[in-house]
């Protein structure tokens, strides 16, 4: 934002000739009296003024405002980024609040299952290696939480330095984030991004900027600049002291010993212009990948939660629920137990992961459109 400022601000200079030149003169003064100003044969002061041909500093100012729109695209597109950032650390922290809670009610769990398989151990009803199979589980389960506890200070710290706020500020979440609702069709997020998309709008400036730069060299090259003056000179040793003088200086761009160097600043500029098409061509490749696989990501993680929603969740819920029952009656092995727990705690996880994604790769298309999409 500051730098846009200091470029709007010289790009208001653009207009404004270059300063006047004030010429003081001394003209025959005798050697013999250096400082005897009354009997020098000419005493002048001028101003002088140079003065672009017609055009020249119109180009200059519209060149200067192409420059403005560049960098009014590249703040733009810096807030998209931000605002993408602040919602997949935001994302990322809720993820590990959730898988938190979820390992902590597994590890509740455990020590449920590990106190009903060693009561069974004491009867002889189960081996002593089903209990440290139940202590090893929940051993990983604390791990896990370890390493989700940690991964969500990360996630706090990069969400508090996204919005510009200290490492372990507090951030309060929500029990639960819904799955955002967006029009995912392929056709009218490509027409969107290549509409809206901040960093496209800027290649597009930029080669009208590049343009401009070439009609400056060719107007360079063909046509000069002038300098003109008035001087008021006084002399002491004439009858007729006061008088003035004028004066127009003309440059010539196309001598033999300049011309090259006119020529090459437009080869430069047309370069220039190809660069920046080039530039607007990969921009535009690359934001259509980038909707592609976003959009691709974004409706897998939608499926995925539309599956979770009908019935997997449920299912992985009665499923540990028999199998506990069934184990507490010695009809199942403690396997059994142990899997429909694990199946239960990763359908848990994986509904929160696909919620997670779908927010995130949203955040990401919205980066890359340029606008909201909710």
């Amino acid at each position: 934002k500051q730098r846009l400022e200091a470029v709007s601000a010289r790009s208001k200079q653009a207009p404004y000739l270059e300063d006047p030149e004030i010429n003081f003169q001394l003209g025959g003064v005798p050697l013999s009296n250096p400082t005897s100003f009354n009997k020098s044969d000419t005493n002048s002061i001028g101003i002088r003024q140079k003065l672009p041909f017609f055009g020249k500093l119109g180009l200059k100012e519209k060149i200067a405002q192409q420059e403005v729109r560049v960098a009014e695209q590249e703040l733009r597109a810096k807030e998209r980024e931000i605002v993408s950032m602040v919602k997949m650390a935001y994302a990322d922290l809720f993820m590990a609040q959730k898988t938190s809670e979820i390992l902590r009610e597994q590890l509740e769990i455990m020590r449920t299952i590990i106190r009903a398989t060693e009561a069974r151990y004491q009867v002889g009803r189960v081996t002593q290696q089903d209990v440290f199979k139940a202590l090893l589980e929940q051993s990983e389960i604390m791990n896990q939480l370890i390493n989700v506890e940690a991964e969500g200070n990360a996630a706090q710290a990069k969400l508090n330095s996204a919005m510009y706020r200290p490492p372990q500020a507090a951030v309060h979440l929500p029990a639960d984030l819904p799955a955002p609702r967006a029009d995912l069709n392929l056709p009218i997020l490509d027409d969107l991004a290549l509409t809206n998309r901040p960093e496209l709008k800027g290649a597009e400036e930029e080669i009208v900027r590049s343009e401009r730069m070439y009609d400056l060299a060719e107007r360079n090259r063909k046509f000069p600049d002038f300098m003109v003056g008035w001087d008021y000179m006084r002399m002491p040793t004439d009858m007729k002291k006061d008088r003035y003088g004028a004066m127009v200086n003309i440059t010539i761009p196309f001598s033999p010993w300049t011309i090259g160097r006119r020529n090459y600043e437009v080869e430069e500029s047309l370069a220039e212009i190809r660069a920046a098409k080039t530039n607007r061509d990969a921009m535009r490749n690359m934001t259509l990948r980038e909707v592609s696989e976003s959009q691709a990501k974004a409706q897998a993680a939608r499926r995925s939660i539309t599956l979770f929603n009908e019935g997997l969740l449920t299912q992985a819920e009665l499923s540990f629920r028999s199998a506990m029952a069934a184990y507490q009656t010695g009809r199942v092995e403690f396997v059994s137990l142990l899997e429909a727990q694990r199946a239960l705690r990763d359908a848990r996880m994986g509904y929160y992961k696909a919620t997670v994604g779908l927010i995130q790769n949203l955040a990401d298309l919205e980066r890359i459109i340029g606008k909201d999409l909710q």
